[in-house]
């Protein structure tokens, strides 16, 4: 039951995204304080709590279950090339010439990578809530530009603004499936539950460090904002790290 609250929260954390930060989705001020974070945060969740629980389910076989789910993520990012589209990008900017073909093609791949969070976050829990919880904020840090972008791709589509409203949100309930796909894998192979750890340290680990990390680093090339970018780091690390510990 809370892992199916906190994906339907990380949907609607989606859509209030697009309202607090408007149309135009401005995405300097989130990739030079919410996307390190966000990295630090994902990192602190991999190596303290993903891939120990993983090794301690399975030591033998456990490391291939994270490098299985970093090669599939990167593989999907390859093939959708929709898996992430937030790197320093205006919203309405350069998607005028979108049709709504593309859109369309755009909701699929992110509803795709939503199934995935649902799975990510479903692995979180079974570390234990907290886990879960802090995995969820993360997710939701790190979904609020993507979301912004896409908002402003169905709206140079041509889409009005409650259709793109409606469509942004039924891709984001593509995390509810990745729940339940879940809940039926634990059920048939309840002692393979390390793999869904160990693919989700994988997923966070592509994000960090394969996603996120370049664009940040971009960001602060171009701002010489590099010790912005890292503190914002080393704060989400110690955030997460005070909360796994103190919780």
């Amino acid at each position: 039951m809370m892992t199916l609250l906190a994906v339907l929260g990380l949907a609607a954390v989606s859509l209030v995204g697009v309202f607090f930060f408007g149309k135009n989705g401005h995405l300097t001020g989130t990739q030079r304080y919410i996307l390190p974070f966000t990295i630090g945060a994902f990192l602190t969740i991999v190596f303290v709590e993903l891939i120990p629980e993983t090794l301690q389910a399975s030591a033998n076989y456990g490391l291939y279950a994270v490098l299985a789910g970093y090669l599939l993520f990167y593989m999907l990012s390859i093939v959708l090339r929709t898996y992430h589209h937030h790197h320093n990008r205006n919203a309405a900017g350069d998607t005028c010439a979108a049709d709504k073909a593309t859109a369309l093609l755009l909701l699929w791949g992110d509803a795709v990578h939503n199934v995935t969070d649902g799975v990510v976050i479903t692995s979180a829990f079974l570390v234990n809530p907290t886990v879960g919880w802090v995995t969820t904020v993360g997710v939701a840090l790190h979904e609020v530009p993507q979301e912004i972008a896409e908002f402003g791709v169905l709206r140079a589509a041509g889409y009005s603004t409650r259709k793109a409203v409606v469509f942004n949100f039924m891709s984001a309930l593509g995390a509810v499936l990745g729940v339940l796909l879940s809940f039926f894998f634990m059920n048939f192979a309840s002692a393979y539950t390390w793999v869904l750890t160990g693919v989700a340290a994988g997923n966070l680990l592509y994000i960090a460090t394969s996603d996120l990390l370049p664009g940040v680093h971009r960001q602060a090339q171009k701002n010489n904002t590099f010790f912005t970018a890292f503190f914002m780091t080393l704060v989400g690390t110690l955030t997460m790290l005070g909360v796994i510990v103190l919780l």
